[in-house]
């Protein structure tokens, strides 16, 4: 697997904004999965494909966090440019839900959209 990467020590509520050229697969881990990621083994993470720009990530929590951009299969690795930063904390940013996540977080999302009280999205 061919990919980019990005560290950020980031504080809860801040924003990790991504922006790249062309649809893929953007996630989001601790530096403790990020380890896991590299070695090929199991990792959890926030995020999925997404195809368009830019992308939102709310911090959780205080930690060591990478951003990490998918560039497809060794063998069929795809040319992606994509450029990270971190954001201050806004009440107005949401996080940006992933094309392929659990129907559960589409439908939070879909009614945050709504504007329905009490609705909370979260993206994983």
């Amino acid at each position: 697997m061919q990919y980019l990467y990005k560290q950020f020590q980031a504080k809860k509520k801040e924003v990790i904004e991504v922006e790249m050229d062309r649809p893929t697969k953007v996630r989001f881990m601790t530096a403790t999965e990020f380890k896991r990621y590299k070695n090929c083994r199991t990792f959890t993470f926030y995020g999925g494909t997404f195809d368009s720009t830019p992308v939102r990530f709310v911090v959780p929590h205080d930690a060591v966090w990478y951003v990490v951009v998918e560039k497809g299969l060794r063998a069929e690795a795809i040319p992606v440019k994509a450029q990270c930063r971190v954001l201050p904390p806004d009440r107005q940013i949401r996080s940006s839900v992933a094309l392929d996540a659990p129907a559960h977080v589409r439908a939070a999302d879909a009614l945050m959209e709504a504007g329905v009280p009490g609705a909370d999205s979260t993206s994983e």
